[in-house]
Parts: structure tokens; sequence; C-alpha cells
């Protein structure tokens, strides 16, 4: 069933680069997208750029940007900081696009970054959340619209007091990502749970598939909650081992790293664990407005199943804030591009985004909750849901 499904976005991602790229009277605007197409981190970028596409389908109907139509160049990152950064310098130098949006792991992102900085044309993170992109990697022409590591240590923290997590075992991947949320974390747990202590940390290497030799050791530390950045197919071997082990009946786990979206509780199913607190940015049973709802209903179209997975919407807003900068800027010069974007605000499906001109760093917020079991439903939803909006 999860191959079939990866199928059918693949299908989808190839039907929609065809009319990406069809002709025009003008020479298109070119957006390079940068995902991973394969391997594990496919469950995420396959989505995300069909998303992408969406954006791109929905604007070139509508005339394209600035009356020119768009194509996209798109290219597999494989989730390999120096693959990525060498194809982002092709996009760059080779196929001569405008924008470069994507990337998924912070890692990758990272890399992207330099390139973009090094070529001096903008790059939109579109999913990687390491704080450095906004910090001291920050640059003219590097911005982000995904939830940062910062922002989602201080809402795990947040959920750490909600709560009442007293003891809590600390358990994030050996990467950008793991090393910044764990440093997000940690600086927000004193305001928001003054009284838990962390009594056991480990590391797993990114892409790890054996956590055997982690998981007793979790269990053994005594602790009542883990908080966690494993995602995607890293929570889905953990459960697959700790959960026969009786690991999930007494250890609440509040994570980051979206494993409360549908391409995780899609592919779980009833595997999914008792007492699981996550996020995801777009859930598509829980559309929030008309705008949510036809966003919602155009992916299922497009991609055949009414139940869609949330990382199109990142891919989608990328796309959107890409043409409404190029848009503003009334030029494809990437300075006057960086520019544009710097405090730019779009309406999106999940309401609008705005980008601080001083970090570049938008205001994505997130949808947080426990994972249940509803009645005659083969897979977990979130319910009930907040809605966090982070500070800027």
């Amino acid at each position: 069933m999860i191959e079939i499904t990866k199928r059918g976005l693949l299908a989808a991602v190839a039907a929609g680069a065809l009319l990406a790229g069809s002709a025009s009277a003008q020479e298109p605007i070119r957006l390079g997208a940068m995902y991973p197409l394969t391997g594990g981190g496919a469950v995420y970028g396959v989505p995300a750029m069909a998303g992408h596409q969406l954006a791109v389908e929905e604007l070139n109907a509508r005339g394209g940007i600035m009356g020119r139509k768009i194509e996209s160049v798109e290219r597999d990152d494989k989730m390999n900081p120096s693959a990525a950064s060498a194809t982002m310098k092709e996009l760059i130098t080779k196929d001569r696009v405008h924008m470069v949006l994507g990337g998924l792991s912070s890692a990758v992102g990272l890399g992207m970054a330099e390139v973009s900085k090094q070529e001096k044309v903008v790059y939109l993170a579109t999913i990687p959340k390491t704080i450095q992109l906004t910090t001291d990697k920050l640059h003219k022409h590097v911005f982000r619209i995904a939830a940062n590591t910062d922002q989602e240590g201080d809402t795990l923290a947040m959920l750490a007091g909600k709560y009442k997590l007293s003891k809590i075992c600390h358990l994030q991947l050996d990467y950008a990502y793991g090393h910044d949320l764990e440093t997000g974390f940690l600086k927000a747990l004193p305001r928001h749970a003054p009284n838990a202590k962390v009594v056991l940390t480990l590391k797993p290497k990114l892409g790890a598939t054996d956590f055997n030799a982690f998981i007793p050791q979790v269990m053994a530390a005594g602790c009542d909650g883990v908080i966690s950045g494993l995602w995607g197919p890293h929570f889905v071997s953990w459960v697959k081992q700790a959960a026969p082990l009786g690991f999930f009946d007494k250890i609440k786990w509040i994570s980051g790293g979206e494993i409360g979206s549908h391409e995780i509780a899609g592919e779980l199913k009833g595997e999914y664990p008792d007492n699981v607190i996550s996020n995801t940015y777009e859930l598509w049973y829980h559309a929030v407005d008309d705008t949510h709802k036809a966003f919602q209903a155009a992916l299922a179209k497009k991609l055949g199943t009414k139940e869609t997975p949330q990382w199109a919407l990142l891919g989608y807003n990328g796309v959107m804030f890409a043409a409404a900068a190029i848009e503003k800027a009334k030029s494809l010069d990437p300075d006057k591009i960086a520019d544009a974007l710097e405090g730019l605000t779009i309406k999106t499906p999940v309401g609008p985004l705005t980008i601080d001109p001083k970090t570049h760093q938008s205001n994505t917020g997130q949808f947080w909750g426990p994972m249940v079991k509803k009645p005659g439903v083969a897979y977990r939803v979130m319910d009930p849901v907040e809605f966090i909006v982070p500070k800027m």
C-alpha cells in the first residue's frame, strides 16, 4: 500500500513537470525546485514537489508571473548536502533559474544557503528548520517559510509543562536539525517547565534504521516523557521496534518533526502508538476556512486521493511567495527579489504569512495535538487540534 501511494505521487509529480514546462511566447520565469524524491526522505519530498507543481499550474492558468509562464526545473536533492549543493549550482549556472526553492533536511538547507550566498541567487527554504539559516548563516539571499528550531523547541517545552513531565528523555537526530532543536528546547524549558529535568540524552545518526541499542536505555532511564525530533522513517522504525516491548504504554512521546502528518499516520495505520503528541503543517481533515478547503480539494484531485499529505502545503506556499516577490519587485534581479521578500505578506491556505524583514523568517504556524483512534478510521488523527502561530 505504501509503494502504491508513492508511485501515485511520483506519477502526479511527473505529469506536473510536463505541464509546468509548456512553451510560451516569452522566455519563461524559471523556478528551481529541489526535494528528496528517492530514498527515506521521499515520503516528504515527493508531496512537497507535488504542492510546488500545483502552485505552478494554478499560476500558469492565471497567466503566470508578470504575464510570463513559469517553468519548474526540478531535481532530486537525495537528502545529501554535497550532492544537493552541486545540483543547486548546476540549476543556477546551467539551467539559469531565477530562484531556488526547497530542501528538506537542515544539512541540505545549509548547503543550499551557502550556494545561494556564493551565486547571489535567492534561495527560499521551504522545509529546513535549523535556526542557523536565519541567524549566523543569514545573508541577503536566503529566506525561510518553514518553522525554525527555536520556535519548535519553545512549543515542545510548553507541551512538557502542559503534560507535567518531570523526568525527560531527550532524543534527537545527530545533525543540524537535531542539535538546534535540542538547543531551542533546553533554552525554553526553564520558562515553561521549571521543575522538569532531562535525565537522558541520545542522538542517533541521521538515516538510522536500527534503534535496538537506544530503546532499552530510554526504558531503563525512568523518564515519564520523551521529547523528540525523530521524523519520517526514523519514527516509523522506532515504533516498529519499540512498541512490541510496551514502550508507549507508560512513556508519553512529545515530538516535533511533523509525525502528526498523514504521511506518517497513513503509513503506520493501526501500528501508530498511544501517548503521542506531535505537529503538522496541514491536516486534510481539518480545513480551517474556504481557502484551505479549496487548496485541499485541488491537491486531492491532483494526487487522486482525499487523504492528502501535509508537505505539499510548504511546496505550494514557496511558489506563491516567489511569485508575489517577483511581481512586487517587477524584476528578476536577485537583489530586487530579495528586497521584495523582506516584510512580504501573502495569503495562504492556513492564513496570512509574513516574512520578517530582519531575520528573513516567516511566522509559519503548525497544528499540534494528540494522535488518537477514531471509530471506523484506519489511521490516527489529531484531536483536539490547536493551531499555534509562533511569535516573531
